[in-house]
């Protein structure tokens, strides 16, 4: 059996990783036929945070800044109406299948680090469909959908490389995860093997810096990729590097301090991920979504408002998501969408903008969003009978 835990590592030093800052380098969108015209299927990147509330992104705060995050927005589509599941393993397993968690059988709660429980070897993952369409697939940062088994690892269920932490919550610098005081490992993988001597480096940091590596050395022109960045922000334990915590200073609520400064963290690892997607020619064919698993946690500094409820609960403030979507692809930018739109959407809507077809695939609760997304367009749902098959339309 596979054992995703090891002893603890040293702490290591402290250190910032420094990368260019010109994310503004060139215009956001190409204009012209040209800018909807392309030799292979987008690259895809899909960077999911971790307990971030719906007021805790620069366009919806006052306290809060994301300029890079709000500019990608503002250049894209921002999805006001965007739901997730209230806690982790629940949203990520609908994001990997496109189906319910009821259906999933994930619907309980989170995967503990000591349960034997994973994502149901039978469902075919969004990483699966996207290799079968000739992707090369990448994983950086949180799974928690299980590691009991080696069928469980994210290499295992569509990833050819993995990055990251597999439990639900570890130290953003000494990778440490507990479940209870009585048992606590080192959770960094790379692979499929423990990832160590990496202690010491801010997550979020570690992270971009992989992103950034697999940028690198893929070639844009030659093959799509898909990487998954699953950052472990804005999670507890909120302990952002003090510098990040100074724009802050005159904020009176002290974990809401810690808070915007991990946010902001998130925001320049965007900026250095989207700065990559450029130099390494891979923007203008690539789509960028942004989204959290679920709502915001209040007493760890989160903010929910104007919604209520919070993380673990089916009020707005814990199933309401920050969401957009980023693309010079998309045909009508620059707007807001207000349309029902829900994270197992994704399943479908990738896999068919990579060139797959899902029409034959049973199960899915997800639908093609695509044209809602890129052309302004209504999704009409419906059920045909007798035989109940899902049916759908665009008007």
């Amino acid at each position: 059996e596979f054992s995703g835990w090891a002893q603890h590592a040293p702490l290591g030093s402290e250190k910032r990783s420094l990368f260019p800052n010109q994310v503004e380098s060139e215009p956001l969108q190409s204009k012209g036929a040209a800018a909807f015209k392309r030799r292979q299927p987008p690259h895809i990147i899909f960077i999911l945070t971790d307990d971030q509330g719906f007021n805790d992104i620069g366009y919806h705060s006052t306290d809060i800044r994301t300029p890079t995050l709000d500019k990608l927005a503002a250049d894209g589509v921002r999805l006001e109406n965007y739901y997730v599941q209230p806690l982790c393993t629940p949203s990520r397993s609908q994001l990997m299948t496109g189906r319910y968690q009821i259906h999933t059988g994930l619907q309980h709660s989170i995967i503990r680090p000591r349960q034997p429980s994973c994502l149901p070897q039978g469902l075919v993952t969004l990483p699966q469909r996207l290799q079968q369409a000739g992707y090369s697939t990448h994983m950086v940062g949180k799974w928690h959908l299980g590691f009991y088994r080696r069928h469980c690892l994210p290499t295992r269920r569509g990833f050819h490389t993995y990055f990251g932490s597999l439990t639900g919550s570890v130290d953003y610098y000494t990778y440490g995860s507990c479940d209870g005081k009585s048992l606590c490992g080192y959770d960094l993988h790379d692979g499929e093997s423990v990832a160590w001597g990496r202690g010491g480096k801010y997550s979020t940091h570690l992270y971009t810096q992989r992103v950034r590596k697999i940028l690198a050395t893929h070639q844009a022109s030659q093959q799509p990729i898909f990487i998954f960045v699953s950052l472990q922000a804005v999670h507890a334990p909120l302990k952002p590097p003090k510098s990040y915590i100074y724009p802050y200073r005159r904020m009176a609520n002290v974990l809401r301090r810690k808070y915007a400064a991990v946010v902001s963290i998130v925001d320049e690892a965007v900026h250095n991920i989207t700065y990559a997607l450029r130099r390494y020619g891979y923007y203008r064919n690539s789509v960028i979504i942004y989204s959290t698993d679920n709502g915001a946690q209040p007493f760890m500094g989160g903010s929910n408002w104007p919604l209520r409820g919070c993380k673990g609960t089916y009020w707005e403030g814990g199933i309401r998501g920050v969401a957009f979507v980023h693309s010079p692809l998309l045909r009508h930018k620059r707007r807001v969408s207000r349309a029902l739109l829900h994270i197992t959407d994704w399943y479908p809507t990738l896999v068919r903008l990579a060139g797959g077809d899902v029409s034959q695939e049973q199960g899915l609760d997800g639908y093609d969003i695509w044209p809602v997304l890129s052309e302004d367009r209504i999704l009409v749902i419906g059920v045909m009978s007798p035989s109940k098959t899902r049916s759908s339309q665009y008007v």
